[in-house]
């Protein structure tokens, strides 16, 4: 298992270059969302304005249960479709019944990773919000994964979580 350190954090394979992140965009992008974007969010958008991750792993909850998101949303151009994008998170949100004040970095729709800003805190955290089919009535649910986007990086990981070492040999199948 391989943790995100600071470099190679976007698959960059076989995918199309988004078109260049000015300050310009990322300002009128703040000023319609009312908020201020974590500044480890903007430096990874400037190198690329989202995309398919190389560390889409992570762990949630108490139990740390093994997660993942393939791809993080980046800031919207005009009259680019680029998936959902965070300056259509209040849509989105909106249309599944969640809370204001959440940025959405990634969803499937019955999953949503997003900046947390519904206390208007300056430095967001990154919380999981996932659909309960247990409640009679599907509420959601939610689960900090980080108290900020910074320590969320830190978490990320790639590759097998197994030890190899640890593995029992298969049936049938002698150990040397």
């Amino acid at each position: 298992m391989e943790f995100y350190k600071g470099m190679n954090f976007w698959d960059t394979d076989g995918e199309e270059l988004s078109p260049p992140l000015t300050d310009l965009i990322i300002q009128k992008a703040e000023k319609e969302l009312g908020i201020k974007l974590p500044h480890s969010y903007i430096e990874l958008l400037k190198e690329k304005n989202g995309g398919s991750l190389n560390y889409p792993d992570f762990f949630i909850g108490q139990d740390k249960e093994r997660t993942s998101m393939d791809y993080m949303d980046g800031i919207d151009f005009e009259g680019v479709e680029r998936g959902i994008g965070i300056l259509k998170s209040a849509k989105w949100t909106k249309k599944q019944c969640l809370s204001e004040g959440l940025i959405v970095l990634w969803t499937d729709i019955h999953t949503w990773i997003v900046l947390d800003y519904r206390n208007k805190v300056e430095k967001p955290s990154v919380v999981y919000f996932y659909e309960d089919y247990l409640s009679e009535d599907m509420q959601w649910k939610s689960v900090e994964i980080a108290p900020d986007f910074d320590t969320f990086l830190s978490k990320l990981f790639r590759g097998s979580t197994l030890n190899p070492k640890n593995l029992k040999p298969s049936y049938g199948r002698k150990k040397n």
